[in-house]
């Protein structure tokens, strides 16, 4: 159960200057009128004295994880040994080429940028690399300078401007994957709830939510965890990211991270598995009402349709149900939905519910 927020201090505007005209009434022997002009410089006073005591209000509320901003959530998480997670860099990798073979191997130091068009973005290879006699290129991974999602999204041959000269060797460089992986730091919501369930991580007894607690803080892409123990000593973990099913990669690192020896039982082996995904589309016929304008209803409806979408996909185990869908495109001119898809499906807690696609056609049109 949610807690209402709490009241420090009184902060009604009515009430502050019913009380300084008392007072000033009380004190002078006068009885103020609103046109007086000593009521004008009261008003002005109790309007300053409110905005002091919204920020009285404002500035205790900061000593509540509830409703703490940074960085006092960052010094509350501290309290219980939680740290917002950093920002991290996106990487790719580069391929350096030649126009002719060498007669002896090119070293590439670590370290060698290469820059994108907008002349901001610069990739770094991770490693020394040596470009080897008879070979033309050779490739190496390369990590952004700087972390963040600014790096993601650049496709294969737009990092193509190297920086650093190579002797005084013609070479070409680009990208031959598109650059991810770069995540911005961790948002205060997510901080939030790990410093909520970091109670739960301070024994290792292995607890569902304390197995959740060490996944969350694996990688801040995480944004949901099913917990699960099909058999006794085993437990499973299914991680479900921002933009969908989990790679290998992170897989990996959400299993070290919650098999660390101070984080499991001893008698607990840990693996983490990305959850099964569950297709579904849409498919809506729309009666719309004779004065209602059809591009719009139809794109407030697309709207409304795409909002369950984010909403099932946010997390694990969420149903699809035709009602709700049914619902959510009930958007003012609509008369009547027939709904052609989806079924209901009842997922299990370590099930993702994926859209495939969104097709909403008017079909007709009453008068109601």
């Amino acid at each position: 159960m949610s807690l209402p927020e709490p009241s420090f201090i009184d902060r009604n505007p009515d009430a502050i200057t019913a009380e300084i005209v008392a007072q000033y009434e009380q004190l002078s022997g006068k009885t103020l009128y609103p046109a007086q002009v000593e009521r004008l410089l009261i008003d002005v006073i109790a309007y300053r004295e409110n905005l002091v005591r919204i920020g009285i209000q404002e500035a205790a509320k900061q000593n509540l994880v509830a409703y703490a901003r940074a960085p006092m959530l960052d010094y509350l998480g501290e309290l219980v040994g939680v740290t917002r997670l950093p920002a991290q860099p996106a990487k790719t990798a580069l391929r350096f080429t030649l126009e002719a073979v060498l007669a002896i191997g090119l070293l590439i130091p670590a370290g060698t940028r290469v820059e994108g068009g907008d002349g901001a973005t610069i990739f770094a290879t991770d490693v020394d690399v040596t470009l080897p006699t008879g070979q033309l290129s050779v490739d190496v991974a390369a990590t952004c300078e700087e972390p963040g999602t600014a790096g993601n999204g650049w496709q294969p041959g737009q990092i193509n401007s190297l920086v650093d000269e190579l002797g005084d060797m013609e070479v070409a460089a680009a990208n031959t994957t598109v650059t991810s992986t770069g995540y911005d730091a961790e948002d205060d919501e997510r901080l939030r709830e790990r410093i909520k369930l970091a109670p739960e991580s301070f024994t290792n007894a292995g607890s569902r939510l304390a197995y959740r607690f060490h996944a969350l803080k694996a990688h801040q892409s995480i944004v949901d965890v099913a917990v699960l123990s099909p058999s006794p000593g085993v437990v499973h973990l299914y991680p479900l990211t921002a933009t969908g099913l989990p790679d290998s990669n992170l897989l990996a690192l959400v299993e070290a991270t919650c098999s660390a020896e101070k984080v499991r039982p001893l008698t607990d082996r840990v693996r983490a598995l990305a959850p099964s995904r569950v297709d579904y589309a849409i498919e809506a016929q729309l009666v719309l009402y004779t004065q209602a304008d059809s591009r719009s209803v139809q794109a407030q409806a697309l709207a409304q349709a795409k909002a369950y979408v984010d909403g099932r996909a946010g997390g694990l185990g969420r149903d699809i149900v035709p009602s709700q869908v049914i619902a959510a495109l009930q958007v003012p001119g609509v008369y009547q939905i027939t709904l052609s898809s989806p079924a209901l499906r009842v997922l299990s807690d370590s099930e993702w519910a994926h859209c495939t696609q969104i097709s909403i056609t008017p079909t007709g049109v009453a008068n109601g």
